[in-house]
């Protein structure tokens, strides 16, 4: 199953308020993982949805070759 990129936040939204909680049963190192893994994901989406400055158009025509 694949998540949308506002899924995953509010997924995160919600595993950070659990581990915040006092009493939480879920607290540790499994928590702290799938956090950690799942803020990396939405890093890495939106650096990859960034468009690119470098890039070069071969689509564009005309200009001088040599």
């Amino acid at each position: 199953m694949l998540f949308s990129n506002r899924q995953k936040k509010l997924i995160l939204d919600v595993l950070l308020k659990e581990r915040r909680r006092l009493f939480s049963r879920h607290k540790g190192e499994l928590l702290d993982k799938t956090i950690e893994d799942l803020s990396q994901m939405l890093r890495n989406e939106e650096i990859n949805a960034e468009p690119k400055d470098n890039v070069i158009d071969w689509s564009r025509k005309g200009g001088k070759r040599r």
